[in-house]
C-alpha cells in the first residue's frame, strides 16, 4: 500500500447498519472520491453506540453492510479496513460484561475494576478476541484490521491507573518470578520505593510486557488462519507511558506481524483545534523512533469530539497532514465525523480541503523520507526508561512516567530541525536530553555522550553531577532554587551587541518558566550566557551555561527543568530564546552538523536527505503569515544555488534565493510568503 497512492488518506468512519445504511454507503463512496481518499477504516460499535464487548451475533448486520460497502468501494479502487472499537475496552461509561463473557477484569492500582476492561492474560478474553478478529477477517476480508490503542495497561477510564493490571493472574505470575506470594500493596510499595529502583520493578515490568505480547501473537495467528491477506495494524499512545508496561516495540511488531511492513498509527495531538504553536508532533515522532524495520506510518488525525467544523477547521486538518508528510508519513488516519451513523452532514465541505492538498502531500511522500534518519539535533530517549525512574510520587504509578520528548517540543517551537533516537553516536551531531532520561544509560554511554555536543535541562545536569560527571558538564555542585523563596523574576542574556537580538542585554521571564530552578555552581572556565535575576536586578545564578570539556564535548546547560507544566508553556518561548538556542547550536556546539533552523518567524522546521536532494521544510505555526522565509544553515554545507520549492500543484519549481554568511551560519532567504498554518517545502 505504501507509496502506491502517494500520501494515503484513511478515513475512520461509522455506518450504523440499522440507521439509513444504504444512503450512508452511497454518500461515503462519493465523499471518498471527492476527498481523493484511498481507504476507509470502518468502526464497529464505536463510542456512543458501543454496548460493551461485541459478540459475533451482534457483528452479523455490520458484516453484511461491510460486504455491500466493500463492493461499491472496490469499483473506485478504494480499500476497506476495519477498526473494532475495543480490544481490552477503553472505559466503561456504564457498560458491563454480557452473559457468557466470563473475563478476568483488569484491576487498577487502587484494587478496583471498572466493570468491563479485560485483563489481557485472561484465557477467556484471549479466545474471545481471536474469534472476533478471525470472524471479521474471514467474512469481510479487509486489507487490515486495526488494533485499537486500548491494547495497553493504562488509562482505562477515570481512576484507571497507569502502571499495569494487578489482578490475580498478574500477581500469580509475578509471585512465581520472585518465588513468594505477593499482594498488590506489597508489590506497589516495592515498585514505587523512592531512590534507586527496587529489583521487583524490573520483574513486574517483565510480567506486564508478557501479558500484552502473548495475546498479540495469538491474535496474529488467528487472523492469518482466517484470511492470510488481512494484516494487523497497531494504534498506540505515548511511548513514555507504554514504557511503564514494559512495551518491547520490536517484539510487539513481530507478534502482530511485520511482513511485508509493520503498519502503525501513532498518537498525534491535538484532538481538538488548539494553538498550533503549542502542539508539535513530538509524541508521533518519538513513537516512530521506537519502531524497527520496514514501516507504514499513518498518524492519528483525531477530531474529538468528532463534531465536524466545531472540532477542527479544514485548514487545521491540512496543517497536521503537512507536518505528517514532512516527517515521512505514508498517509494519515482521519476522524472528522461522529460515529453515530449521521454521515458527512456535520461538515459537507471538508472533502475539498483534502482534495486540494493531495498533490503537495503526494510530492512530499514520493521523497520516501524516513524520520528515523532525519537530520538535525538528536533528542535522546530510552524505551526502557520506566525501569530506571527514581520515583517521587509513592502513591501512584504515573510517577514512573518520563517526559523524554520535551526537548523535541522545545526545539520544534524554536524552529530547529531534530529527530528522536535511543542511540549515542559520536559524530558531531548535537544531542538534547531532559528529565530522567540519563538514568537509563550506563556510565560508559554517558562518557560517550559527553564527548558530543549536548543540550541539557536542569534535571539532566542534576543527575550527571550526582553520578560524578560534573567535571564534564562544567558544574561543581548545585542547589535547587525556588521561584517564590528566591524571588526568581527574570533572565537576561549577557550580550551587549544590539545587532544580535535587536537590543543589548535582552530580558526574558523566569517566573513564568518553572517553579524550581537549578542554581549551578560552575567551573572557572565555563561561560555564562544568561543570568537569573530578582526584581531588584541582582544576579542570582546562571540561566544558561556553555562549557567545553576535556573529552571534546561541548555542553549547553539551562537552569530550567523541561517539564510540561503550566509554568513552562509558553513563558519559555520568545524570539530571544529562539535566537539564543539557534546561535548556540550553529556557532558553538555543532557548526558542521547537518542542522537547519527557521529564523524569522515561529515555524516547525524539518530536514532530511532524500534521493532528490536535501529536503528542508518550514511549517507556519501562527495565524499570521510569514512575509518571507529565512533559514539558518551550516556554513558552506549546501549548494544553495540550486533550489526548488513545491508549488500548490505539487510540482517542484526553481526559485531565486539569496545566501549570506553571517554570525556563524549561512542565512538562506527565499522571498516567498507562508500563509497561516501552511508551509514551504524546499529541495536543495
Amino acid at each position: 500500500m505504501a507509496g502506491t497512492d502517494g500520501f494515503r488518506y484513511i478515513f475512520r468512519y461509522n455506518i450504523d447498519p440499522l440507521y439509513y445504511a444504504d444512503e450512508r454507503i452511497d454518500e461515503l463512496v462519493r465523499f471518498c472520491i471527492d476527498a481523493r481518499a484511498k481507504e476507509v477504516m470502518m468502526f464497529i460499535y464505536a463510542e456512543e453506540l458501543t454496548t460493551g464487548h461485541t459478540t459475533i451475533e451482534e457483528l452479523r448486520p455490520y458484516v453484511d453492510m461491510f460486504k455491500k460497502l466493500k463492493s461499491k468501494l472496490s469499483q473506485h479502487n478504494i480499500d476497506l479496513s476495519l477498526n473494532p472499537w475495543t480490544t481490552t475496552y477503553h472505559t466503561a461509561r456504564g457498560r458491563k460484561l454480557k452473559p457468557g463473557q466470563d473475563f478476568t477484569l483488569m484491576i487498577r492500582e487502587d484494587g478496583t475494576d471498572n466493570g468491563i476492561t479485560a485483563c489481557p492474560l485472561c484465557p477467556n478474553w484471549q479466545q474471545y478476541i481471536c474469534e472476533l478478529f478471525a470472524y471479521l477477517a474471514r467474512e469481510v476480508k479487509p486489507i487490515a484490521i486495526w488494533v485499537e490503542d486500548d491494547w495497553r495497561l493504562h488509562n482505562h477510564g477515570p481512576g484507571g491507573g497507569w502502571g499495569g493490571c494487578f489482578c490475580e493472574l498478574h500477581l500469580k505470575r509475578f509471585s512465581e518470578k520472585v518465588g513468594q506470594k505477593v499482594t498488590r500493596q506489597e508489590l506497589m510499595e516495592k515498585i514505587l520505593s523512592p531512590g534507586e529502583p527496587n529489583p521487583w520493578r524490573e520483574k513486574w515490568i517483565e510480567v506486564c510486557r508478557e501479558s500484552l505480547l502473548e495475546p498479540a501473537e495469538k491474535l496474529r495467528i488467528a487472523v492469518e488462519k482466517a484470511n492470510p491477506s488481512t494484516r494487523l495494524a497497531l494504534m498506540s499512545s505515548s511511548p513514555d507511558t507504554h514504557s511503564i508496561e514494559g512495551r518491547d516495540w520490536s517484539a510487539l511488531q513481530k507478534a502482530l506481524g511485520d511482513k511485508p511492513t509493520f503498519m502503525s498509527r501513532p498518537h498525534m495531538s491535538p484532538y481538538s483545534e488548539m494553538p498550533a504553536i503549542s502542539t508539535p508532533p513530538s509524541v508521533t515522532r518519538h513513537t516512530i523512533a521506537n519502531l524497527k524495520g520496514d514501516l507504514e506510518i499513518y498518524p492519528e488525525l483525531e477530531n474529538s469530539p468528532r463534531v465536524g467544523q466545531y472540532s477542527k477547521s479544514g485548514t487545521y486538518n491540512i496543517w497536521q497532514c503537512l507536518n505528517a508528510a514532512a516527517f515521512g508519513s505514508d498517509g494519515i488516519t482521519i476522524n472528522h465525523f461522529d460515529v453515530m451513523g449521521t454521515g458527512i452532514s456535520l461538515d459537507p465541505y471538508i472533502a475539498k480541503f483534502f482534495a486540494n492538498a493531495k498533490d503537495r502531500l503526494d510530492a512530499i511522500a514520493k521523497l520516501n523520507i524516513d524520520d528515523r534518519s532525519s537530520d538535525g539535533a538528536r533528542v535522546l530517549f530510552s524505551p526502557e526508561i520506566a525501569r530506571y525512574i527514581h520515583s517521587k510520587e509513592s502513591d501512584t504509578m504515573r510517577g514512573l512516567t518520563n517526559q523524554s520528548d520535551m526537548w523535541g517540543k522545545t526545539l520544534a517551537i524554536l524552529g530547529v530541525a531534530h529527530h528522536f533516537t535511543d542511540e549515542i553516536i559520536a559524530d558531531g551531531t548535537p544531542y538534547a536530553v531532559c528529565d530522567q532520561t540519563l538514568r537509563a544509560f550506563s556510565d560508559e554511554q554517558i562518557e560517550k555522550l559527553l564527548s558530543c555536543p549536548v543540550l541539557l535541562d536542569a534535571i539532566s545536569v542534576e543527575i550527571l553531577v550526582e553520578r560524578g560527571f560534573g567535571k564534564l558538564v562544567g558544574v561543581d555542585k548545585y542547589r535547587w532554587a525556588h521561584l517564590y523563596k528566591d524571588v526568581c523574576s527574570y533572565e537576561f542574556i549577557d550580550e551587549p551587541d544590539s545587532e544580535i537580538y535587536g537590543l543589548a542585554y535582552p530580558r526574558m521571564t523566569a517566573q513564568r518558566c518553572a517553579k524550581d530552578m537549578l542554581d549551578m555552581k560552575i567551573c572557572d572556565n565555563a561561560r555564562i550566557l544568561s543570568w537569573i535575576c530578582n526584581p531588584w536586578h541582582e544576579k542570582l545564578f546562571p540561566g544558561a551555561v556553555l562549557f567545553d570539556n576535556e573529552a571534546g564535548g561541548k555542553i549547553f546547560s539551562i537552569t530550567y527543568p523541561l517539564l510540561d507544566q503550566e509554568q513552562f508553556f509558553m513563558g519559555f518561548f520568545n524570539i530571544y530564546r529562539r535566537t539564543m538556542i539557534q546561535r548556540v547550536l550553529f556557532n558553538h556546539l555543532a557548526p558542521k552538523a547537518k542542522l537547519a533552523a527557521f529564523a524569522n518567524h515561529p515555524a516547525f522546521c524539518y530536514r532530511a536527505e532524500t534521493g532528490e536532494g536535501t529536503f528542508i521544510a518550514a511549517i507556519n505555526i501562527l495565524l499570521d503569515k510569514a512575509d518571507r522565509c529565512v533559514f539558518r544553515l551550516p556554513v558552506g554545507q549546501l549548494d544553495t544555488k540550486n533550489i526548488k520549492v513545491l508549488n500548490e500543484r505539487g510540482k517542484w519549481e526553481s526559485v531565486n534565493a539569496t545566501t549570506i554568511t553571517t554570525d556563524g551560519a549561512d542565512i538562506l532567504t527565499i522571498e516567498r510568503e507562508i500563509a497561516p498554518l501552511d508551509g514551504i517545502f524546499v529541495l536543495i
